[in-house]
């Protein structure tokens, strides 16, 4: 099982509970190991990682499942495309995640890495040294041939294996450019006992969760194709993969089909001896003939479909407003889980005053929390901080210090600051905040009304002290003139109007009403306590793969909203993929006539931050990334994790409470109480998951 099949290494957008999101990381579950350990084809590696508490549910038996019967799931977007180094849509990843295979697997109930179309590794640093006068490391792994061929029934080597990695160290896809960057080549081992060897130009802790788990390609579908970002698979009698389904339809407006049984040659993946090891996990599947994908207009014909019994199953959750209904109704159950990632507003740290800490930081004292995940949510949802999900509590900054999580004071410094009634800002108080040049840095104070105790990790943010001077004068702005919160004044920034220095106000790309009907209701919240506080703000909506492009190909926005799914449970590659400043456009260098010092690449961090010296956490993500001891890349990452908070480039809004919804009265094997049932870990479920009354317990 890779990552292809528990989706977990892999961070992508989609479109979650409210809000868009995207799915992070490698389209193959990876895992890591620290220097030295190895692992056979029946062992693990753990990574340590605390998570919260959860018991999985029972596994049944294999011997007496009925095999057979398609699968009806649902989605409401599209995939913008089936390539799997050129899309990071989550619902692309619903099919390419059937078809492809990565190196080392992560099982969701321990989180300890296991082999997988690599048998075992070893790992030992060299006496070169590569980036930053780090040590070298060799990593030496044998590749599973027998039992295992392409999806067509073309035969598997080690060899392809090899040509895989240069080709992608050739593309820099940006999807995997935070993994692919640790490798300076990839070739066939000189040392008999080892198939392969990869050597990395600095140590990597978490290796086997990142450069283990990036998608294998087949040499004779991918060596002709020069450009990846233009190459259609299904349109060249693919995608072919070493996963265990084939694409037998695709019409990506309407429906696709994977295939499990039409898959030719053999896949032994699903049967590895560990896989009988882990709490819940069926080992011997697929079991199901076909998975058959229907897109639906909205999220809301989504959740009716799903409630007329035209499908099994849809992507990732319910609606919060539908859970209700869904417990009241026969025959169908819902799943629970934990988030793996969280829901988001960003910001363009390129663009003034958005480049100004304490601005950024007025902007989470506007956004309502009670109202958002109390009233919106109904409760289904936790209130966001930090960049990593409470489930993964290792490398959040509560464990620091033993604090309540999510509770702590120091969770709370951009909480709602309310006025004088329920559901008002307090506009004074935001105000004086800005005129009086205060900023929240990690120091404990008094701040817009709030007590805040200090950071928990004793980090303090990049800057300093504020890089714009800020008073409010008369009402000019259009925006601001017509609109309903009838603001008393209007923010200037080093004396000038917003709209005059940016030629209009700030723009916040939005989700068609119908798709996300929670989150407008939100967003027309918070852009309302923006206007009275005087800030100039307007929404624009966008379909969200148009949002993709503007965003993370063009970074052509102020601010936006979405979300991450599939976050990794060790931090670092996360870390680094979404706030390092390498997977950054710094807009020095053109690609084509009309890009306008842009690259073409889409890169995760379209804020831009860890470009500048007043709003990076380089520094700690690149320590904790390296770090071989578990304890010392948890502190890093924890105090990375705090920086990014304190330096507000994104604010986190929410995380969700996972209830996936199943057809439980044709269908068993459902594994709950696991990160991302329905999303992160769903190819765990299409695995698993088989006819009612067969294989149970």
């Amino acid at each position: 099982m890779s990552d292809n099949q528990t989706d977990s290494g892999r961070r992508r957008f989609m479109k979650g509970t409210g809000v868009a999101a995207v799915s992070l990381g490698l389209a193959g579950c990876s895992g890591g190991g620290d220097e030295g350990t190895e692992t056979t084809s029946e062992g693990t590696t753990s990574e340590g990682t605390e998570t919260t508490e959860s018991t999985p549910t029972e596994a049944g038996s294999a011997e007496d499942i009925e095999e057979g019967g398609i699968f009806n799931f649902g989605m409401g977007q599209p995939p913008n495309n089936i390539n799997p180094i050129a899309s990071s849509s989550a619902y692309s990843g619903v099919i390419t995640d059937r078809i492809y295979e990565s190196g080392a697997a992560i099982d969701p109930v321990n989180f300890e890495m296991h082999p997988n179309v690599f048998t075992d590794w070893t790992s030992e640093e060299m006496d070169e040294t590569g980036d930053d006068d780090q040590p070298n490391v060799r990593l030496l792994f044998n590749v599973r041939t027998d039992g295992l061929t392409w999806n067509d029934g073309t035969e598997f080597t080690a060899e392809q294996v090899v040509w895989s990695y240069n080709y992608l160290l050739e593309q820099m896809p940006g999807a995997y450019v935070a993994s692919l960057n640790a490798i300076d080549e990839v070739s066939m081992s000189d040392e008999s006992d080892w198939d392969c060897e990869m050597i990395l130009n600095s140590p990597v802790g978490t290796f086997a969760f990142d450069q283990f788990g990036i998608p294998i390609l087949p040499k004779h579908k991918w060596e002709g194709v020069s450009d990846f970002s233009t190459y259609q698979p299904y349109e060249n009698d693919g995608p072919v993969g070493l996963g265990p389904g084939v694409v037998t339809q695709y019409q990506p407006d309407t429906s696709i089909e994977v295939s499990f049984a039409e898959r030719e040659g053999e896949y032994n993946l699903a049967s590895l001896p560990w896989r009988e090891e882990v709490n819940g996990i069926i080992a011997g599947g697929p079991f199901i003939d076909a998975m058959r994908i229907s897109v639906y207009s909205s999220e809301s014909a989504l959740t009716q479909a799903f409630l007329e019994g035209e499908i099994d199953s849809l992507y990732d959750n319910i609606r919060t407003s539908s859970i209700d209904e869904v417990e009241n109704t026969d025959g169908v159950e819902l799943v629970d889980g934990f988030d793996t990632g969280y829901s988001h507003v960003s910001f363009n740290l390129r663009r003034t005053p958005l480049d100004d800490l304490p601005f950024r930081q007025v902007l989470g004292f506007a956004f309502d929390d009670v109202y958002w995940v109390q009233q919106l949510q109904r409760g289904y949802a936790q209130k966001g901080d930090f960049v990593m999900p409470p489930g993964y509590t290792a490398v959040r900054p509560e464990t620091s210090n033993n604090a309540e999580l999510l509770t702590a004071p120091a969770t709370n410094a951009f909480d709602f600051r309310q006025g004088d009634s329920p559901g008002a800002v307090d506009v004074d108080g935001v105000r004086s905040f800005l005129t009086e040049g205060q900023m929240i840095t990690g120091e404990g104070g008094t701040y817009a009304g709030f007590d805040y105790p200090g950071s928990l990790t004793g980090v303090t943010a990049s800057q300093t002290e504020p890089k714009h001077e800020y008073t409010f004068g008369p009402v000019e702005s259009s925006v601001l003139r017509q609109s309903d919160a009838d603001p008393d004044q209007e923010i200037r920034v080093d004396g000038e109007t917003i709209t005059s220095i940016n030629d209009g106000p700030l723009t916040m790309f939005v989700d068609p009403p119908q798709d996300s009907p929670q989150m407008a209701k939100m967003t027309e919240n918070w852009v309302s306590m923006l206007q009275q506080i005087g800030i100039p703000v307007e929404q624009q909506v966008l379909s969200f793969n148009t949002a993709l492009t503007r965003v993370y190909s063009e970074e052509n926005f102020d601010m936006f909203e979405m979300g991450w799914v599939n976050l990794s449970p060790f931090a670092t590659n996360t870390l680094y993929g979404l706030f390092h400043s390498d997977n950054a456009d710094d807009h020095s260098v053109a690609e084509g006539d009309d890009e306008e010092n842009n690259t073409s690449t889409s890169l995760n961090n379209p804020m831009g931050y860890g470009l500048f010296e007043d709003a990076t956490a380089d520094d700690l993500i690149s320590t904790a990334r390296t770090s071989l001891d578990t304890e010392a890349r948890n502190a890093a990452a924890r105090e990375a994790v705090e920086k990014i908070y304190l330096d507000f480039p994104t604010m986190v809004t929410m995380y969700n409470v996972v209830k996936w919804p199943v057809n439980s009265a044709e269908w068993d094997g459902f594994l709950g109480d696991i990160p991302g049932p329905g999303s992160t870990y769903l190819g765990v479920q299409m695995l698993q998951v088989h006819q009612a009354g067969s294989g149970s317990e």
